[in-house]
């Protein structure tokens, strides 16, 4: 059933991304167990900490399962509380930042979508990402020249070829030196 919503947990430590999941079930479990839906390996984290449930509005609810550290949804201690939309859970050393989106099928779904849902945001295919990526490498493989470009659609693709950006990159160490030389030259003639 395309539409449903979906919870996708993504897990950090200190601030680290180590791992996504998206659910699509009824029970999700956290904890140290192995066995557990997110499995999260430190001593901070009890064997089965907590649960988390589909209700039946659609959203999702946290509850601790009598953690020894306990469970945080955005810094405060709870028992069970539901989950909105970019709620941090805290386990331990671990924050599951959680959110909802709408579950898509196939490229069918993403087209159905109007343009302004993407906020001007361009969202390609799988096929038309892999054409752009194939077409930046002919392009760095291709005539040396200062810029390709590329039409996909409505999309125009630049590319800057590896002479380009070694211009780029030259142009720009010259102007820090020369500028540095002025500015060292200005303060021996302000101090004079």
């Amino acid at each position: 059933m395309s539409g449903e919503r979906i919870l996708k947990l993504r897990v950090m430590l200190k601030g680290r991304p180590v791992r996504a999941y998206v659910f699509k079930k009824d029970v999700i479990t956290v904890g140290r167990n192995p066995e557990s839906d997110v499995y999260l390996d430190n001593p901070g984290v009890s064997r089965d900490h907590l649960r988390i449930t589909l209700t039946p509005h659609g959203t999702y609810a946290v509850e601790d399962l009598g953690s020894a550290n306990g469970t945080f949804i955005n810094d405060a201690m709870v028992k069970r509380q539901n989950i909105l939309d970019n709620d941090v859970i805290r386990i331990g050393k671990f924050s599951l930042w959680a959110t909802y989106e709408q579950e898509r099928r196939g490229d069918d779904a993403q087209r159905a979508a109007p343009p302004s849902a993407h906020e001007g945001t361009t969202v390609l295919s799988t096929s038309e990402l892999e054409e752009v990526i194939a077409q930046a490498r002919d392009a760095e493989e291709g005539p040396e020249g200062p810029t390709n470009e590329y039409e996909l659609g409505k999309i125009r693709v630049k590319v800057l070829s590896r002479v380009a950006t070694g211009w780029l990159v030259l142009t720009a160490f010259l102007s820090t030196v020369l500028g540095c030389a002025l500015g060292a030259g200005a303060v021996l003639l302000w101090k004079r």
